[in-house]
């Protein structure tokens, strides 16, 4: 299989949207093989993977072996951030932060120098908290109810 030729031929389709690859992996799911391409971004639809999918699947030609299935989703809502570039990509999204004095749902506001502003509600009570990024223990994308 050309895992590295799928992912470039994905990319370039993807130009045409916001989204991005989050992982390209292999698995076994009731006996079956699978490449999962998991793709983020704003306002992932099921209408819009439809589309790159076929776009994807129409370019693939040899590029998948054929005991393999493929299988083109969303990350989702929540998802881990992984580095400080992954975070400033979040700015004026929501994100749940862990921290060892720390542990909530806010809106991150900016990221400078390493160090997070985040607005959160405690108690009805809005207020900002600054985070050292080396002080996070886990944090993620979320939603806002």
């Amino acid at each position: 299989m050309k895992i590295e030729s799928i992912k470039d031929k994905l990319n370039k389709i993807l130009e045409d949207y916001e989204f991005t690859i989050y992982s390209v992996k292999t698995k076994k799911e009731f006996g079956e093989k699978i490449l999962e391409i998991l793709l983020k971004g704003k306002n992932i639809t099921t209408d819009v993977l439809e589309q790159i999918h076929t776009k994807l699947f129409e370019n693939l030609e040899d590029d998948l072996d054929d005991d393999y299935f493929l299988e083109l989703s969303s990350v989702g809502a929540e998802y881990p951030l992984n580095s400080l570039d992954e975070v400033m990509e979040h700015v004026d999204g929501y994100v749940y932060v862990e921290t060892k004095d720390f542990k909530g749902v806010g809106l991150l506001l900016e990221v400078n120098n390493n160090e997070l502003v985040i607005k959160y509600n405690q108690k009805g009570q809005f207020r900002k908290i600054k985070i050292e990024y080396d002080d996070v223990l886990n944090i993620r994308t979320s939603v806002k109810i």
